[in-house]
């Protein structure tokens, strides 16, 4: 070593050569940051209901389900009874309950229907408790009279009582006629 380099050197300050960019906050003084997360949140949530949707077949939307008018047929087909209109019987009935009252004349119901009053044997229906709907198969081959397809069923139990008697369970057998549900039994 030699006698001058005996000393340590000095410290030497290095001055940058750019001077760096000052980044200055949005002039409002908010972040983009929430913002763009919660659109993010709700562009995901709308689209798993579109997904759901797809999914399940669509919506309906579209008119009352099944359970609905089922409801709506039994109310009907009780109100025509207690009433006495055997018209609206007749068009909301299918099977032997339609050949019964499609085959009565005015005269022999309206008696029939006086006595059932009188002697209270009317049913009135309080609720209807379960339904269970029976989907119709798809019929093989060509449909001909013959050999008619299957029909979409549904059993309703339902509680009524008659004048004077206690509440009871009750069926009744319905069928898809079209889009309408009609009271076979």
């Amino acid at each position: 070593m030699s006698p001058d380099n005996s000393r340590p050197a000095a410290p030497r300050r290095i001055e940058p050569s750019a001077a760096p960019k000052k980044v200055s906050p949005r002039s409002d003084g908010r972040r983009r940051g929430p913002w763009i997360a919660a659109a993010l949140v709700a562009l995901l949530a709308i689209a798993g209901v579109v997904a759901f949707a797809f999914l399940r077949g669509g919506t309906s939307v579209s008119g009352p389900s099944d359970d609905e008018k089922i409801r709506t047929s039994i109310d009907t087909f009780t109100t025509a009874l207690r009433d006495g209109d055997l018209t609206a019987l007749r068009g909301v009935t299918c099977g032997a309950l339609a050949s019964f009252y499609g085959g009565i004349s005015d005269a022999d119901f309206a008696a029939t229907h006086d006595a059932a009053v009188a002697s209270g044997t009317v049913p009135v229906v309080q609720s209807v408790d379960t339904i269970q709907i029976s989907e119709a198969a798809e019929p093989p081959g060509q449909i001909t009279e013959a050999q008619p397809p299957d029909q979409t069923t549904a059993i309703a139990q339902v509680t009524a009582r008659t004048e004077g008697a206690e509440p009871s369970a009750r069926t009744f057998d319905l069928a898809l006629d079209g889009e309408t549900w009609k009271v076979c039994a």
